[in-house]
């Protein structure tokens, strides 16, 4: 059975995947949640920025973890092309618009303490720490590897946004084939 809180950061998630952080109120999580006000104000005093951080942590971790086990255990090829898989199926495809609820919390405007950015930022390193890892592991360069994950975190986020904005999921396709190709011209011993 899920847990009030829980049950709360997953709407909050769709929302925010779905009309960003800052076109999402409390309200609305509230009533996707299907609890009153005053529960979600005891669940996160620290208001709207407490809950994202949750939110962060919550989706964040579900997905950094699938990507370091596959990365820590799969050739690179495999690994990056399961990452493909995951974002086309979870991020892309459904019944929700195209959307990241982390981006969205990254680009909120207000964030005066950097808590939100820091919390994404973690995200992120762990996704590209994870992609570099398996990498150098398959026998590439260090550099070689950091600047590959750099680039298909950024190229998997940048592909969902262009998603979005495109009502398909043909940049994710274009995106994917890219990858796979760059991955494959990348110096091996």
């Amino acid at each position: 059975m899920t847990s009030t809180r829980d049950r709360m950061v997953q709407a909050a998630a769709g929302l925010f995947r779905d009309r960003g952080f800052d076109g999402t109120g409390f309200r609305e999580v509230v009533e996707v949640a299907g609890t009153t006000p005053g529960v979600i104000y005891h669940h996160f005093p620290g208001g709207k920025a407490e809950l994202a951080i949750a939110v962060v942590s919550s989706v964040g971790d579900r997905i950094a973890e699938r990507v370091e086990a596959a990365c820590a255990t799969l050739p690179p090829r495999q690994a990056i092309d399961g990452l493909l898989d995951a974002i086309e199926h979870g991020m892309v495809g459904g019944e929700l618009r195209p959307g990241c609820p982390i981006v969205a919390i990254t680009l909120a405007a207000d964030d005066p303490q950097g808590e939100l950015r820091g919390a994404s930022d973690h995200f992120f390193g762990r996704l590209r720490s994870a992609v570099q890892g398996c990498l150098v592991r398959d026998g590439i360069a260090t550099d070689d590897a950091s600047t590959y994950a750099a680039l298909a975190v950024a190229a998997c986020e940048g592909a969902v946004i262009m998603c979005r904005a495109n009502q398909s999921a043909e940049p994710l396709r274009a995106i994917r084939h890219g990858l796979l190709g760059q991955l494959d011209r990348l110096d091996r011993p």
